[in-house]
């Protein structure tokens, strides 16, 4: 994990109600030491932005960004460590049923293994391999850009946190200068729809796009070369909660899917409410992410009775 920050800029005043400032008042009243950033200290601190541009916003020094394929890497140790069995390489085909229940999977090679649960965390196939979930998860692909920029100091971490710009109504976010000189430009938005195995590209219209809004917002960074491209896999959710239940009408089977572009932050607690569902826990917050029918949003499964 690397600490350096997160800056949230807006091209208006923030207001009450708007994402950026709702988010300053939360972390404020949580007790982060955020600071509010305006047009001219932008311009002195964080050279590489159009200040111009930007008006308002805020500094949260605690914020930063982790390697998540390293991450990644150390969770799957950890879990091997812990007795858990990996087979890499084998695409999942069906799950096994018998006597009305999940017992198991089967592979393409015509391999299968039995369990007492079945947990499909299939991301982006899960649509695709269960296609009861169609009406409720997209498959999408959010595309990213990494630039090479020549005035690599401009974009070094302590002038160049990672960054929203305007997020919420732009979706425009990136991160700092990599070790290898590198600046990750990356867009959240609705995405496109995607067979998770087709084949991936950056779309000409994307780049273009992204090359206007870095003139707008990063001027030297307009023209920097391209130098990686590619598509991240969502499975989005309709309302943007995750769905991690035990499938009604097939025993032994529990979905856990539609991380929606914030799975990965979740990751140390994903696993214990997968093995809190197996083992028929109620907890509060598992009433958001359960089974639920499209035009039922997860708040509403939320509330408290007394609301």
């Amino acid at each position: 994990y690397h600490q350096d920050g997160f800056l949230m800029m807006a091209r208006e005043s923030l207001q009450p109600g708007d994402f950026e400032f709702d988010g300053f008042k939360l972390l404020s009243q949580r007790g982060v030491p955020v600071e509010r950033i305006d047009r001219d200290t932008l311009k002195r601190r964080f050279p590489a932005w159009n200040a111009e541009r930007y008006l308002d916003g805020y500094f949260n020094p605690t914020g930063g960004w982790a390697q998540s394929g390293r991450v990644v890497a150390w969770m799957l140790a950890e879990a091997q460590r812990a007795g858990a069995a990996l087979s890499e390489g084998r695409r999942f085909e069906a799950c096994v049923e018998r006597s009305g229940r999940v017992v198991g999977v089967r592979f393409e090679d015509g391999a299968t293994w039995e369990a007492d649960w079945v947990v499909l965390a299939a991301g982006a196939w899960t649509a695709y391999r269960f296609p009861e979930l169609r009406d409720r998860i997209r498959s999408v692909g959010q595309q990213v850009l990494h630039f090479k920029p020549e005035q690599s100091e401009l974009f070094r971490a302590e002038q160049f946190p990672v960054w929203g710009a305007d997020i919420s109504k732009t979706g425009w976010y990136g991160f700092p200068l990599t070790e290898e000189g590198v600046v990750k430009v990356g867009h959240h938005g609705r995405g496109i729809e995607i067979d998770p195995d087709d084949e991936r590209d950056v779309s000409a219209e994307h780049e273009a796009r992204c090359r206007q809004f870095l003139a707008e917002s990063f001027p030297s960074l307009a023209d920097a070369p391209i130098v990686g491209r590619r598509v991240c896999l969502y499975a989005d959710s309709f309302d943007g909660d995750f769905v991690i239940d035990r499938v009604s009408d097939r025993p032994g089977l529990i979905v856990a899917t539609g991380g929606s572009g914030h799975g990965f932050k979740f990751a140390p607690l994903i696993g214990d409410w997968v093995r809190a569902r197996i083992e028929g826990e109620s907890r509060p917050e598992l009433n958001r992410f359960r089974w639920r029918p499209r035009g039922e949003t997860a708040i509403e499964h939320a509330r408290c009775p007394t609301e």
